[in-house]
């Protein structure tokens, strides 16, 4: 009799969280459809174009390809390494995809209430740290996907040149932010990370900022991108890479 009761009492907490759930998406469905649609058009387009036209994304990373037979160029080759064919290869490509998808959600969830709550600049719980979560998300969830089959340094290299893209697009988030919040985003600015917590103190992060000094910080990030390119290469020249 009492395992009866708490089975009904374990079934009625569920048909009410259910129901909570349910009216609380009914709430928030036009804001969250407006948010979800923005990310999907702007993630998931450039994802699509690095993956489907993957040669764009190749030439970009190494304009000579072209006078080259791309079946035999450096990025359509394979790491030769056991472990990238493996089936724990693949549950850690899922485990990779599923803590990006938790991360999506979770910021998701955060931005739309706030949006619906119209509190104005979005800084509590994660956004109290971090202020591009969902961008991050995007960047985890790619990663397995990019490297689906495989270990195929072309793609890998498109992954590296989808997390600049994704830089690009959140310092233009900040900069408009920053247009509508002057005030409040200064501070907020200060004492929160990018995509990571912030570690740098904000007088010296401020000489990379995209909102006070960006004459400075995009030829670093080019210069960066043209380092993580030569060291890709050079991985390319060390590691066993073959052709299929």
């Amino acid at each position: 009799m009492i395992i009866n009761m708490n089975i009904k009492k374990i079934i009625i907490n569920i048909l009410e969280r259910a129901i909570q759930i349910f009216i609380i998406f009914v709430l928030y469905c036009s804001v969250l459809a407006g948010i979800l649609f923005r990310m999907l058009i702007i993630g998931g387009g450039l994802f699509i174009f690095l993956k489907e036209y993957f040669w764009i994304s190749w030439y970009l990373a190494d304009p000579t390809i072209f006078s080259k037979n791309l079946v035999f160029c450096w990025l359509n080759s394979y790491l030769h390494i056991p472990f990238f064919f493996s089936d724990i290869w693949l549950y850690l490509k899922v485990m990779i995809f599923i803590v990006g998808l938790i991360l999506f959600i979770i910021s998701l969830t955060n931005l739309v209430i706030g949006f619906k709550r119209k509190i104005g600049l979005i800084q509590e719980r994660i956004y109290k740290r971090i202020r591009h979560p969902q961008n991050l998300s995007i960047i985890i969830m790619a990663f397995p996907l990019f490297l689906y089959h495989g270990f195929r340094m072309g793609n890998f290299v498109s992954w590296v040149q989808f997390i600049f893209l994704m830089i690009i697009y959140s310092d233009i988030g900040d900069i408009k932010l920053k247009k509508k919040y002057p005030e409040e985003f200064q501070s907020y600015y200060e004492n929160s990370g990018f995509f990571l917590p912030r570690v740098l103190p904000y007088r010296i992060s401020y000489y990379f900022s995209a909102v006070y000094n960006k004459k400075f910080r995009y030829p670093l990030l080019l210069s960066i991108y043209i380092l993580c390119i030569y060291m890709l290469y050079q991985l390319f020249l060390v590691l066993p890479f073959y052709w299929i």
